[in-house]
């Protein structure tokens, strides 16, 4: 996984430095059974990216063939004006979970962003 900040170059080890912070703060605060509460998970989620500054946005896209569907999740850090995103790709076979569980996959994915941009600060590569 490859990700590419954005913006105030001056800013990236600052952002890096936020997210990671926010990533340790989410494994001590949301549950190990988060899927089971998606209310209180996402609330929590967002209250705490809030409390950091930090906007996430996510776009969905269905191929035009139907096949696959791709989620951009994308955060940034108004502040400090740094953003990246990270895009899903799910394949047909995972289609209709998605939309059973969109709520669910949503929540997933900023959390594997987040985990991507912590990597990013814990094992840089020179």
């Amino acid at each position: 996984m490859n990700l590419k900040l954005t913006g105030k170059k001056e800013n990236f080890d600052k952002f890096l430095v936020k997210v990671d912070e926010l990533g340790y703060a989410i494994n001590d605060s949301l549950p190990i059974n988060w899927p089971l509460s998606l209310t209180d998970s996402a609330r929590l989620l967002n209250e705490m990216l809030g409390n950091k500054r930090l906007k996430v946005k996510q776009e969905t896209v269905t191929t035009s063939d139907n096949v696959a569907i791709q989620i951009k999740t994308t955060i940034q850090d108004m502040e400090l004006q740094v953003s990246t995103s990270l895009d899903t790709t799910l394949d047909s076979n995972n289609q209709v979970e998605y939309i059973l569980n969109w709520w669910q996959w949503q929540i997933s994915c900023q959390l594997a962003l987040i985990e991507a941009i912590s990597s990013m600060y814990e094992c840089p590569k020179d």
